[in-house]
């Protein structure tokens, strides 16, 4: 069994960097520990290497330390998997103001291997102790050294309708759908996701009715979490094309795949918007 993370690095203040080391660290703990890095900026190729190496991590850097943006960095990670390490099974998305517990991957691998699902999302809890899809709020610790049993004892065995990140795919299946298209989706990340579900959801066929879901077996720490309820502005074009790449009828089906009520509103708000136009 196969799984390789990937992960898009960028520092943009001081505290940047102490999530850095703190994810890192904690993925040293986990069972695969190989990662593919977009350097997204702020530190060179030869500096990022060698922060990198300080790490029990076998990570692979691309990408020349300019920020692309989310769509390109993820799929030429993707890309490069493909092509240099094919026998991955499975794919993850990390991001840096995450906190993982030690083998965090295993049961969201596992229950990949018992249903047919081109991906699943781990359970997350945030910074305010939120944990979205299942109402639930708790308390942090007050020290990282406490992160592992806290997280381990948020764990639960329920499996909702969802879609966050980190999430898991099934590397055949994310390489057949394509992955992220960056020529339709050129604006500021925000909508990349909802392409990716749409991918998937044609692929199995909408008689099948499939839609994503998180697996609370297994909970990471991300810090932000639901950034686009509050993105906007330039998000414009990346909305755009992801409405050229799939037109307003996938507007509807984002309101019937997503599991939160904001999702199913906005996206149930926008489709009714370009019936009307």
């Amino acid at each position: 069994m196969s799984l390789v993370h990937t992960l898009l690095f960028m520092l943009r203040q001081e505290q940047d960097m102490k999530l850095a080391v703190s994810c890192l660290r904690s993925l040293e703990n986990s069972t695969y520990k190989t990662i593919v890095v977009y350097n997204q900026g702020n530190l060179d190729n030869n500096n990022l290497d060698n922060f990198l190496k300080t790490f029990n991590l076998d990570c692979h850097i691309i990408g020349d330390g300019t920020n692309a943006g989310t769509t390109v960095g993820r799929q030429k990670c993707f890309e490069y998997i493909w092509k240099n390490i094919p026998d991955t099974q499975y794919i993850s998305e990390l991001h840096l103001d995450m906190i993982f517990s030690p083998n965090w991957e295993d049961p969201l691998v596992t229950y990949l291997e018992n249903n047919e699902e081109p991906l699943v999302s781990c359970g997350i809890v945030d910074k305010k102790g939120a944990m979205p899809f299942l109402n639930i709020n708790t308390t942090l610790p007050d020290q990282l050294t406490q992160y592992d049993e806290f997280l381990m004892g948020l764990r639960t065995d329920s499996v909702v309708q969802g879609f966050t990140n980190p999430c898991i795919h099934v590397s055949e299946i994310l390489k057949k759908t394509g992955g992220y298209n960056a020529a339709f989706l050129k604006g500021r990340q925000c909508f990349e996701d909802d392409s990716m579900l749409l991918g998937y959801y044609y692929y199995y066929g909408t008689k099948r009715g499939w839609y994503p879901k998180v697996n609370y077996n297994s909970v990471v720490y991300h810090e932000i979490a639901g950034q686009r309820m509050t993105a906007g502005g330039k998000s414009a074009d990346n909305f755009n094309g992801l409405v050229k790449q799939y037109g307003t009828m996938g507007l509807k089906a984002l309101s019937e795949l997503h599991g939160s009520p904001w999702h199913k509103q906005y996206f149930l708000t926008r489709y009714q918007e370009g019936m009307n136009k």
